[in-house]
């Protein structure tokens, strides 16, 4: 599914690192630099190059938080969020073309296992 995915995005000039970034954005705009790190389990130099790279491109823009110097915030801009809705549906397309076949019970227990599959690493 990840190489699938990356194949689809790559059409966008999107990594599959940039997505992760762009959809955590896309639900909450203006995170904190560290809370994406955390969030996406990667370490700090990782997401700072992604977002550096991701300025330049011109799809995020970071900004030091108001009450507190230290915080980088990061925040979509027009093109970023432009972005949205034809990478969501690339996404969904992947996902339905793996869980053609299952039905909804079927999808509901296969989250359901791979939640806590990923909740063993934490």
């Amino acid at each position: 599914m990840a190489n699938q995915l990356e194949r689809r995005l790559r059409k966008h000039g999107v990594t599959t690192s940039q997505w992760a970034i762009l959809a955590m954005l896309w639900s909450r705009d203006g995170m904190a630099q560290v809370e994406l790190q955390r969030l996406l389990n990667l370490d700090g130099a990782t997401v700072a190059g992604l977002v550096k790279r991701m300025t330049v491109w011109g799809v995020v823009r970071r900004e030091v938080d108001a009450t507190d110097k230290r915080v980088m915030r990061v925040y979509l801009t027009e093109k970023g969020r432009k972005l949205e809705s034809s990478l969501i549906q690339e996404a969904e397309s992947v996902n339905a073309y793996a869980l053609q076949g299952f039905s909804e019970q079927e999808v509901d227990l296969l989250i359901e296992l791979l939640a806590r599959a990923l909740a063993n690493f934490k």
